[in-house]
């Protein structure tokens, strides 16, 4: 295959003379003319990789690893761009031999027309929900599929990328919660779990959806773009779960200005995004059949969504990226009602005094703020990465420093190559990550039995927007969903795109709900997943494939104790075979 063809975008011209400050119609024409003639004879190309795409972004963190790939792309903002990844290539025969988007069009180096990757996903579950992440794929049991393709067309700085997706998805019934539990555990499942929007299974009947899917329009001008967009996001550095915005729902539409390659300056590189945006509800009862809905309502009403993000790779620290991320929800008539500044809560202050405790309760809205780093050492082909998230501002700096365990989550990673003699390397990959809250959720607040207070309230939720950080069914940041905590571990051979190996995962559900009701005297049990996976990932000429495999076994399934014994109580147990299949076709 031949190798993707590169072009400058990086040349200048010097149009401003002495008198330009003299400005008239016809000299701004002519001082501009020259501009808007460089604007629209260089090619800013601008295809954006979704952040579902197989294989390939994978490979740029194992080549970052192992030295072939620049350290001061900190990865921790996606999607990214395709010509950028080409331009830090330059000259280098590590870029994997494909094309992104293959161009079709070219005229006189002002218009390019590129038809894009043809993807094809396919989830399947047999006997109840697990996974997370691919967009618009839903917890659900039965089989599912995303198709993906489209083009993506630049004249000059403007680009605009077409990238629909096509969804279907079986969506078989399971058994969704066990009746023989008491009242009082439902009236808790709607203060806890179920004021989160995130229904157990998404209606009765089978899913058919078009999607905008991983589409833009945007203008690009030197390291920045800024635009209109509904592609998916990714902000941090892990690499199965992110904790404030991630793959795991289906993505929004929102209005963006961010960095398309990292910009250079005399102490390093930074990146960031800043972006305006809508989330939609589900407007599906927490159960399918409408049980129990009778404890929980919700505005009609949409969700405005704003949030920016920094990263900065120090030039004296190699391989050092830090970061931060800060995000706000509020229902639209707020916006009605405050007027232009509610649009723009994310510059307000961190702590709870300085905005004032009325004025942040009264104006219902719920922030959530992130950090983060990853650091990667080319000499050990080693990284380590973490992301802490709070979502509840801090009343001051010393409520912070002596209460950090208040409302928060975390991410640790740890990832490793081993060289091997006959080429390739084995690559080890851990990750864990915690969504439950710490017991200073149960101590801070005494609440009652049906949780009139914060008492094991999860993660994303709060009591302003009822909806919480979710989008059309499913949370946007962790796919571990109210309160769950994993830990996975991987090991795999690799080599360039390809890589094959098995991997171990523990899954704990839901803890916090777990928790509140243990210790409010309700007979429960910890639900509890431990599967075993296996994957594959292979570069067929232009055909990328990947697939996974996983044997998920359940314990303690919806809580409830089965029997009872001299030993203690045992729960109810289901098997589920897990499985998932990506191809893209590169044209």
């Amino acid at each position: 295959m031949t190798k993707p063809i590169l072009t400058d975008s990086h040349q200048r011209m010097n149009w401003l003379g002495p008198n330009h400050l003299k400005i008239s119609p016809s000299g701004l024409m002519r001082g501009l003319a020259p501009f808007l003639m460089l604007l629209f004879t260089v090619p800013i190309l601008a295809q954006s990789i979704p952040v579902t795409f197989p294989l390939l972004q994978d490979h740029l963190r194992r080549k970052q690893l192992d030295g072939s790939f620049p350290l001061h792309y900190s990865l921790l903002q996606l999607p990214l761009s395709w010509t950028t990844i080409q331009d830090s290539y330059r000259g280098s025969d590590s870029l994997p031999q494909v094309y992104f988007g293959k161009p079709i069009l070219k005229k006189n180096k002002t218009i390019q027309f590129h038809v894009l990757p043809i993807q094809i996903s396919q989830n399947f579950n047999s006997s109840h929900p697990y996974g997370w992440g691919e967009g618009p794929i839903l917890p659900a049991r039965g089989l599912q599929h995303v198709l993906e393709g489209g083009v993506q067309a630049s004249l000059g700085p403007v680009s605009l990328q077409l990238y629909p997706q096509v969804f279907h998805a079986q969506n078989l019934p399971f058994q969704e919660y066990n009746p023989a539990l008491p009242e009082v555990f439902f009236q808790r499942i709607s203060n806890f779990v179920g004021r989160l929007d995130i229904p157990v299974r998404h209606g009765t009947d089978k899913i058919q959806r078009v999607l905008p899917g991983n589409s833009h329009l945007k203008v690009n001008f030197g390291a920045f773009s800024a635009g209109i967009s509904t592609e998916n996001l990714w902000w941090g550095p892990g690499k199965q779960q992110a904790l404030l915005i991630s793959d795991n729902a289906e993505s929004f539409l929102h209005g963006t200005v961010h960095t398309r390659k990292p910009a250079k300056t005399g102490i390093g590189h930074f990146g960031g995004q800043y972006f305006l945006g809508k989330l939609k509800n589900s407007n599906l009862p927490y159960y399918s059949d409408g049980s129990f809905d009778r404890y929980r309502e919700y505005p009609d009403d949409w969700r405005y969504f704003t949030g920016i993000t920094l990263n900065y790779a120090p030039r004296w620290v190699k391989g050092l990226s830090v970061g931060f991320a800060r995000t706000f929800l509020m229902y639209s008539r707020k916006l009605e009602e405050d007027g232009w500044k509610a649009w723009f809560p994310i510059f307000e202050g961190l702590q709870k005094e300085r905005v004032g405790l009325n004025t942040s309760r009264f104006r219902e809205t719920d922030q959530h703020l992130s950090v983060f780093y990853r650091w990667v050492w080319p000499q050990a082909q080693m990284e380590l990465y973490g992301e802490y998230i709070r979502t509840d501002h801090a009343l001051n700096w010393r409520e912070l420093i002596l209460n950090p365990e208040h409302a928060r989550g975390y991410t640790l990673g740890l990832s490793k190559l081993i060289p091997l003699d006959k080429g390739g390397h084995i690559y080890l990959q851990m990750e864990m990550t915690q969504t439950e809250n710490s017991i200073n959720s149960l101590v801070k607040y005494e609440g009652n039995i049906l949780n009139q207070n914060h008492s094991g309230l999860g993660l994303y939720e709060n009591f302003q927007v009822l909806h919480g950080l979710t989008h059309h069914g499913q949370v946007l940041g962790s796919g571990l969903g109210h309160s769950g905590n994993s830990a996975r571990i991987t090991l795999s051979k690799v080599k360039e795109l390809n890589q094959f190996g098995l991997s171990l995962e523990r899954i704990a559900r839901d803890v916090n709900f777990y928790n509140f009701n243990l210790g409010n005297g309700l007979g429960v049990l910890p639900w509890v997943d431990l599967n075993i996976g296996a994957h594959w990932d292979h570069q067929f000429d232009r055909l990328l494939f990947s697939a996974t495999a996983r044997l998920v076994q359940s314990h303690n399934y919806n809580y409830a104790i089965r029997k009872s014994n001299s030993l203690g109580n045992s729960g109810y147990k289901k098997t589920n075979f897990h499985s998932r299949l990506k191809l893209a076709y590169l044209f």
